[in-house]
């Protein structure tokens, strides 16, 4: 004979805490960074462990009267005490402590974010086990001495690009005994750009002229180093004229940088049909031509970034791929 399973209490749980949550965000409302978390920002309830030591507690004190034992009294008081002096030092565990930053740096899609909490002791007591959560993301623990500033690091999985959206953030104590959970919320608009993951099997970048005219092989604004010997084959660019015109001796002038290429990465010139693909081998071709030290210019059908070269050109032109098309944000908290 089969028996009917319990139903799972998850949904429940579930829609109690978003019930519970709507109704925090509305009695808080929008955050604004730094922010400092007073008693009226926090929550405390017991643990599944709090619970049993709860019950464990009223069994013993039911067991002591009905047996006027004052040795169980005594037991079961110094229980009570003990939760009570633990509940009243989860809490003050949190209060007090100042939110300075959230903050998550550019990944690649599938790579974990990595949100920053930046929190700042001004007491004169250290905080212990401290820890945050995003959705059932749940950060690392740390301890924040009196006087310091530590962060707090949530990894969140990501699955395409954009842009992963945090609308709630939770941080937790549990210390001393991990019989009560405090916690706060924290709603903040914070945001992690996720760039098209880069294609493994990317074909070569096509060389293409730039777009004043330029071509692969010019010299960068780099500092005049001396001259050195003729060569064939050197541009007359590259000739020292006036060094030939007191010596009669032909010289190429030398630089203390190497060469650099001017190229234009276009969206039209990426193979295949499916627009992620294509973003997908243009993030290779970025990559390829920062690490090259070439200038490189972007196209796409919604915008252009003129040539240049460094890290924050290279995360502007990521940027615009992660933006391409205005994709749907994902959500996460």
């Amino acid at each position: 004979m089969s028996s009917t399973p319990w139903p799972s209490l998850r949904p429940l749980r579930a829609g109690f805490y978003r019930r519970v949550a709507r109704w925090v965000r509305k009695r808080q409302g929008e955050d604004t960074l730094p922010l400092k978390l007073t008693s009226r920002r926090l929550y405390i309830l017991p643990t599944p462990v709090g619970t049993t030591f709860g019950i464990v507690c009223f069994a013993m004190l039911l067991g002591s009267m009905n047996y006027n034992n004052s040795m169980g009294f005594a037991l079961t008081f110094l229980l009570v005490a003990t939760g009570l002096v633990a509940m009243h030092r989860c809490h003050r565990n949190l209060a007090g402590l100042e939110v300075i930053a959230v903050h998550a740096a550019p990944v690649y899609a599938g790579e974990s974010a990595h949100f920053d909490i930046e929190v700042t002791n001004t007491s004169g007591g250290e905080r212990i086990e401290l820890t945050g959560r995003i959705g059932g993301n749940r950060g690392r623990v740390i301890d924040v001495k009196a006087g310091n500033t530590s962060r707090i690091r949530i990894e969140v999985p990501t699955k395409r690009r954009g842009a992963l959206a945090v609308a709630r953030i939770s941080l937790n104590s549990r210390y001393p005994l991990a019989l009560l959970n405090c916690w706060t919320w924290l709603h903040v608009d914070t945001r992690c750009t996720v760039w098209p993951r880069p294609a493994d099997d990317a074909p070569a970048r096509p060389v293409a002229p730039s777009a004043d005219g330029g071509r692969a092989g010019e010299l960068g604004d780099e500092d005049f180093s001396g001259l050195r010997d003729y060569r064939e084959g050197d541009s007359p660019r590259l000739i020292a004229w006036k060094h030939l015109a007191r010596s009669d001796t032909l010289a190429s002038k030398q630089f203390s940088g190497a060469s650099v290429s001017t190229q234009w990465i276009d969206y039209d010139t990426a193979p295949g049909t499916d627009p992620e693909r294509r973003l997908s081998v243009l993030a290779s071709w970025i990559i390829a031509a920062e690490a090259a030290g070439d200038r490189y210019g972007l196209t796409l059908p919604d915008s252009t970034l003129a040539p240049a070269r460094g890290a924050a050109h290279r995360d502007r032109c990521l940027d615009a791929l992660a933006r391409f098309g205005s994709p749907e944000s994902d959500h996460a908290g």
